[in-house]
């Protein structure tokens, strides 16, 4: 693991920690879930957004390529087949 990826992970650990202080010191509102549920859900959601963002984003700017070609759209598309050749 580089040295940028410990200090982010560092700083995430450190404000998740202090928020859950402060949300067991001083809570805002009274709880309607658990916390160990809501803790779980968002730990979750921040381990699956990694994941969901490398799988994702490199496959929409290709079929995002493939619909401008199919429905002729751009500037390539609009200059003609010559500037191409």
């Amino acid at each position: 693991m580089g040295s940028e990826a410990k200090i982010r992970l560092g700083f995430f650990f450190g404000i998740f920690v202090l928020v859950a202080v402060l949300e067991i010191l001083r809570p805002r509102r009274a709880l309607t879930t658990s916390k160990a549920s809501r803790w779980f859900t968002n730990l979750a959601i921040i381990a699956l957004n990694p994941i969901s963002v490398r799988l994702v984003f490199p496959v929409l700017p290709v079929g995002m390529a493939l619909l401008a070609e199919e429905q002729h759209w751009g500037l390539l598309n609009s200059m003609g087949s010559s500037v191409l050749a």
